[in-house]
This record gives structure tokens, sequence and C-alpha cells, in this order.
């Protein structure tokens, strides 16, 4: 449904202009709130995994190979011992990371050595002499205070980096905060790597510099299938690894061995270790690599740019069509985002777009069907065509809707009766256009030929006989008439309904034509049985069904047969049987019996009927709720029937 289509009335035009101007209204104010609630769960969660989805996609940094991790791992454990490790091993292993241009130690030390504090000053001692060391701090695990490292340490250290992170409601680290504020009220506390790029004097990120304190940074990770620059703990203190290859680097010291440390989850996939994190973090510093979060009316805007050429589209397009360029419309915004956040470190969330481009086309069919089949039922309504059961001109036979009134089936029920009830009054126009053209004129047509006959032959068309052969002529016309008139008032005129003793109106029909079934020697048998059957019927309308049966039957019977009528129950029906004598009825003529101007055959002594007699017979009967039929075996006459519901 389009809205350009010209075969469309303009009613239905403008209903449908209307209803698509609601929809981009109500997907634009969709995308813009779901936007802007991007933290609601369901909302938040679509936009990490197609983020988490975006970044593996993407081509990611490679690590910077002026950073270095010293990593404590499985060698360095088993070579060195059982961890932890005495403090003045961290000592040794910074007088041999001179030339670094400074040294990260991810390593955290809020209380003195228990059994070695000699340690610590020497640790102290070695943090000093090197000048350019960075020690981790973190918060409490209340949020209310930071925990730092012990005093000698501190005041040794060139800088406090807080190290603890705060990964998504799903596990997975998608930012860091570089300055958050405990709640005790004390100072904003620096990222760990943040300290470190102050140390060196390389804090040269825009980004760092104008973010407000506890504002998350989404980290552009490096690809973790490329080499870090990593040392093991063990063959660095040795000697294994000259201490030439750490000058001019910065060098992070931290976990690396199986279940020791910090593991996280990033959105490239896996779990990380803590200290790669740091450097990820750190080189996004130093190279401003950061992942940018367009505002939410940035992408409010960008959803609203994609929302009116998909209605457009769906607007002025085939169903197909416009279905076809919705979902085009969501891929390419996702690769478009995804292509964004690859080349640029830009990206829009986009849940709220998502959702409102799926539901673009649900929505316009659900609307544009609603608006057309209102339109329908205001047509419908306004040519007065019956669409409920049981009404003037409908088979009550036919099945009725399960469903409300208002919905899809029910609706699509009555639009389904509706054009079965147009073409049966289409069906009916041509019969009767045939009617009037050929029935109606024939005896106007011999009435005037048979005046011109007299005028041309007086002495061969006496006018006793020119007068009868109109008066023939006129009652044929006549009767057509009155049959036309009968079957259009059974099939539009309301019912009388009231309750009525079949017994009785059967034995009136027969009284009635008694004296033609005389006439012919034919004997018209009814008993009546059953003075318990009554329905709620038209008395008058069943009567003439039911006298035109007999008069069919006593027309085609021969002289001196039997024409019998009789009466049964069937469940909660009454049977009305009328049996002839007659020839019968061919098997190929059965089809349209009841149909209009379906002529029985006739002869010379039986003239075939108007084709309207049995038409009457069967709408009277379905506007009471029942049924006509017929049974003609070979050689046995015929057997019409009318089935009554039973009353109560």
């Amino acid at each position: 449904m389009t809205l350009t289509d010209a075969r469309h009335p303009i009613g239905m035009r403008r209903r449908l202009l209307l209803e698509w101007l609601v929809l981009v209204a109500t997907l634009a104010l969709q995308s813009t709130a779901l936007t802007a609630w991007k933290d609601l769960p369901g909302i938040r969660d679509v936009n990490h995994r197609i983020y988490d989805l975006s970044m593996q996609a993407a081509r990611n940094p490679l690590p910077s190979q002026d950073i270095a991790i010293i990593a404590i791992d499985d060698a360095s454990i088993e070579a060195l011992g059982y961890w932890p490790w005495r403090r003045s091993v961290h000592a040794a292993l910074l007088d041999r990371l001179h030339g670094a241009r400074a040294v990260g130690l991810d390593l955290i030390f809020s209380a003195p050595h228990p059994t070695h504090p000699q340690d610590d000053l020497a640790l102290a001692q070695a943090i000093a002499r090197h000048g350019r060391v960075v020690l981790p701090e973190v918060l409490s695990p209340d949020g209310r205070h930071r925990i730092e490292p012990i005093p000698p340490l501190a005041r040794a250290a060139a800088a406090l980096g807080r190290i603890d992170a705060q990964p998504d409601p799903d596990g997975t680290l998608r930012a860091i905060e570089l300055r958050r504020t405990p709640s005790d009220g004390g100072p904003p506390m620096a990222h760990f790597s943040l300290a470190l790029a102050r140390v060196i004097g390389q804090e040269t990120a825009a980004r760092a510099r104008a973010l407000p304190p506890d504002t998350a940074a989404h980290v552009h990770f490096t690809d973790p299938a490329r080499r870090l620059a990593l040392y093991p703990y063990a063959a660095v203190l040795n000697g294994q690894v000259p201490a030439s290859e750490f000058k001019d680097r910065i060098v992070l010291v931290g976990a690396w061995a199986s279940g020791l440390g910090d593991r996280l989850s990033t959105p490239l996939g896996g779990r990380t270790a803590g200290v790669a994190i740091l450097a990820d973090t750190l080189q996004n510093l130093r190279d401003d690599l950061w992942i940018r979060i367009a505002p939410s009316w940035l992408t409010a805007l960008a959803g609203l740019g994609l929302i009116l050429p998909v209605c457009l589209g769906l607007g002025t397009l085939s169903a197909r069509r416009g279905l076809a360029g919705a979902l085009v419309a969501s891929i390419l915004f996702l690769v478009a985002d995804a292509l964004l956040l690859q080349q640029a470190g830009y990206w829009l969330p986009p849940a709220g777009i998502l959702a409102a481009l799926i539901l673009a086309y649900p929505l316009w069919s659900w609307r544009s069907q609603e608006a057309s089949l209102r339109h329908i039922d205001a047509e419908l309504e306004r040519l007065r065509i019956p669409l409920r059961l049981g009404e003037p001109g409908l088979d009550a036979a036919a099945p009725a809707g399960q469903a409300g009134p208002d919905t899809l089936p029910e609706r699509a029920a009555r639009l389904h009766r509706a054009v079965s009830r147009l073409k049966q009054a289409t069906q009916a126009q041509e019969e009767t256009l045939s009617f009037l053209s050929h029935d109606m004129r024939s005896p106007q047509s011999a009435i005037l030929a048979i005046i011109e006959l007299r005028r041309q032959a007086p002495q061969k068309w006496t006018e006793e006989a020119v007068l009868a052969h109109i008066e023939r002529q006129t009652r044929a016309t006549l009767e057509l008439v009155d049959h036309f008139v009968q079957l259009g008032r059974a099939e539009s005129a309301p019912l009388n309904r009231h309750p009525v003793y079949l017994d009785d109106l059967i034995q009136e029909c027969c009284d009635r034509r008694w004296p033609r079934a005389e006439q012919r020697g034919i004997e018209l048998r009814f008993e009546a049985r059953h003075p318990e059957a009554v329905a709620d019927i038209d008395a008058e309308l069943m009567g003439r069904a039911i006298g035109n049966l007999l008069d069919n039957a006593l027309l085609y019977s021969p002289a001196h047969s039997v024409v019998e009528c009789s009466l049964e129950p069937d469940g909660r029906r009454w049977l009305v049987h009328v049996q002839d004598a007659g020839p019968g009825i061919p098997p190929e003529q059965m089809e349209r019996l009841f149909a209009r101007f379906q002529r029985l055959p006739g002869d010379a002594d039986k003239p075939a009927g108007s084709g309207l007699g049995l038409a009457f017979v069967r709408t009277v009967a379905q506007r009471h709720g029942g049924s006509a039929s017929c049974a003609s075996p070979p050689g046995r006459g015929a057997r019409f029937t009318i089935g009554i519901p039973a009353e109560g």
C-alpha cells in the first residue's frame, strides 16, 4: 500500500499520508528516547554487543614497541620461587632499568613486609635512585577512600596512579576513568597510565585533559594477535635480557602468570592481563586513540536522517521493496558505524536507531492496512452492502468468523464476504439485464407481431384470436414480473417471523392446489402426522416457497399420477419433501438447479417456467437459516426438500 498510487481515492490517500506522518513522528520519538535512555539494561546490552562486534571487525592498532612489559609469568615463578617474592628482588630489577624513561610497577605495596621489613627500605631506595617510578594506588571496595602504598614507597615514587577498573555490568571492560573522585571528598585520583604519561611529560592527549573527573574514556584496545614487547621477569633480572633493551622505553611490570593478578574481558574477546590493559590505556593517551562516543543529540539526528528515507521508501515503494529497503538501510548503517569507528575512532550507539528501522516496516504495514480496511469499511457502509451472516443476500451456511470484530482475521472475513456479496450483486445485475432484455421483451414483441399480422391479414387473424394471443402473452409477462418481484422481496425484505405449525402450513398449500390437481387427475397426498412441528418463520414466504415446489410437481407430473408431500424431523430441523412423478432432472442440470433464470426443460404441453421459482425457494430457505436441495434418481421423478430449523 503506497502513498502515490493514483488508483487510491483521494480520501484514502489523505488517510495514508496522515498515517505516514504519524509513523515518522513515532519512530523519530522512539529513536530519540531510546538513544537518550541508552543506559537502560536492554538497550545498553544491545549497544555493547554491537560495539564489541564492531571492535572485533575493525583493524585495531598495533601494540607500541615503545612500551615494554616485564611479565611475572609462570617461568619466572618457577625460576625465582613461590610468589610473593621479597621486595628486595623488585629493588634489584629496578636497578637494571635505569635506562627506561619511566617504570610502572603494577604491584600493590599497601602494607609493610611482615617478615623482611628491611626490604621495604631497599625498595624505596631503588625507587628513589631511578626517579621515574610510578606506584599503584586503589580505591577501597566501598569507593570511599584511597589505599596508597606504605609511606616510604609513596614518598620515593615519582607519582601514584589508580589501577582499579570498573567493567560494565556484563563483565567486559570497555572504558577507563582517567580521574576518579573518592566518595570521602578527597582530590581526584589519576589513573596509572595518566600518572605515567605525566612523569614522561607526554600527557599530550587533549581528550584526557578535557575529560572531567569520573568520566569514562573508551579504550581502543590493540590487536591481541600482534606480538607485545613482552619480557619474562626472571630473564631480565638474571641479565639474560640486556639493560639496553629498555633504554628510552616505558616499562610496565605486572602479573602474567596463570591465577596471578587480574584478568579482564575486553571487547576483542578473551581475558587480558591487567598490565596489558594498562599498556593499551597508556598508548591511547600518547597517541590519542580513544573511541569517541557520539552525544545523544547527534545520534538522534543521525537516526532521523535514516528514518526519513526509510519511511519515504515504505510510503512510495511496494511492500516487498519497502521491506528490502528497511533491511538494507539497517545493514548499511551498521557497516557505516563500524567503518566510522575504525577510520575515525567515532561511534554512534545504534540500538535506538536500529529499533526504529526494524519497527518501521511492521508499523507501516499495520497502519496502512488499518487505514485501507477502514476506508473499505466506510465504502461498504456507504454502499449499504451487508457484511454479516444472516443478512439479506448472504448464505447463512457460510462459516462465521470466530475472532473479535476488530481483529485482522475478522476484518479479512468481512472483506471476503463483502467481495462475495459484490460478486453476487454483479451476477444478479447481469441476470436481471438478461431477464429484462429477453424474457420481458419477448411477450411484448409477440404482441406487436400479432397486431401487425392482424393489420396485414384481418381476414386470417380474427379479433378473438388476436385478443386470446395478447391475453396469453400479457399473463406471461405479469407472471414473470410477479416472480421477479417476489424473489426481490425474499432477498431483501425483513422477515415477519412468528411461530407456525408446519402441518397446518403444508396442508393449506396443498388445499390451494387441490382443484388444479383434480383437473389433471393427479392425486395430491399429504398426511399431517407431526402436530408438534413448530418453526419460527415468515409464513407467507415459506408458504409461497412450498407452493412453488407443489406447482412444479403438478406441472411436470403426468396425468393420473401421484404427487406426495411429507414432513419429517431431522435433528434440530424439519424437512419438507415434495415428490413428483415427472421425468426427473438430468445430472448436468443439478449444479445450477436453484440458480436464477435456470429453467427446467419443458415441451409443447408443459412450457418452460420463468427460471425464478426455484431461486425463490432457495433464497427463502437460506433467509430462515435452512437449505433447499433436490434428489432425482433415474426414472423415479424428482424429490425437492426444504430444511427448516426447528423452534428453540
